[in-house]
């Protein structure tokens, strides 16, 4: 199981979920995705298969959010040779 923590958020992925979520949120463009919140801030909406919830984020939250995302990658690449090669 991988757990990504960003402040106050916790995902939960086996690594075949994460995988596939990083591959749907690394080719997504702040630039292209965000829209005004009535704060005057722009932001990124990130449906959940859970129509109720959804993930926003700022643009230094997306951005931090990404680094996460490719830090837990190169980890799961990481224990993958540590425990293929066993």
């Amino acid at each position: 199981m991988l757990n990504i923590w960003h402040q106050n958020l916790m995902l939960c992925f086996t690594p075949e979920q994460f995988v596939s979520f990083q591959n749907f949120t690394k080719d997504l463009d702040f630039d292209d995705r965000n829209f005004p919140f009535p704060d005057g801030s722009k932001r990124v909406v990130l449906c959940t298969p859970n129509r109720d919830i959804n993930l926003v984020f700022t643009e230094e939250e997306w951005s931090d959010f990404n680094i996460a995302m490719l830090e837990a990658s190169y980890l799961l690449d990481a224990y993958n040779l540590i425990y293929s090669s066993r």
